[in-house]
């Protein structure tokens, strides 16, 4: 990642989000969207998931709020580069978006449906050793039963269409 986006919080544009997305994905990697669909802003990995279902060339898997679940099934697809997508508390505004590499995670405020997504992306480099990467989503509410918050339905669209972008772009460099 760029040294000026490692510590600033906050992917303003699609083209910013495209341009991280294409340092970290490549072919064969993964996408792991997290999140409960009946929690308010807990539902922004769900979301992307559905939106950029069969718009991109990776695999995407929608965990809901259990991806340990999904283990195997990624663990099989043997990706060089997992791309977690979460609602996580990383202390910004509303509604904002940021990349971090495994190891920043540490430290962070749980998503929203439970604890950091540590243990699922440990127990992962156990069985299978490979990038892990988390795209956060900062929430305002995870409540059962509350609508997603307008900032993070923003959000949700703006990663969607980097996603898709990204992956375009991927499939355009003929990699």
């Amino acid at each position: 990642m760029p040294e000026e986006h490692r510590h600033s919080l906050g992917i303003d544009s699609v083209e910013h989000l495209v341009e991280h997305l294409c340092e970290v994905l490549e072919p064969g990697s993964v996408l792991v969207c997290v999140g409960s669909e009946i929690c308010g802003d807990d539902a922004a990995g769900p979301a992307v998931a559905e939106r950029i279902a069969g718009r991109v060339p990776w695999k995407v898997f929608n965990t809901q709020s259990v991806p340990e679940s999904f283990l195997m099934k990624i663990v099989a697809a043997k990706p060089a580069t997992v791309l977690l997508i979460d609602a996580l508390d990383f202390g910004a505004a509303p509604g904002a978006v940021e990349i971090l590499a495994c190891e920043a995670v540490t430290g962070q405020g749980p998503s929203t449906h439970g604890p950091a997504p540590l243990a699922f992306l440990d127990l992962l480099n156990m069985m299978h050793p490979c990038r892990r990467v988390v795209l956060g989503i900062q929430p305002v509410r995870g409540e059962i039963g509350q609508e997603m918050t307008q900032e993070v339905s923003a959000a949700v669209e703006m990663v969607s269409r980097a996603l898709i972008k990204a992956g375009s772009e991927l499939r355009s460099d003929g990699t």
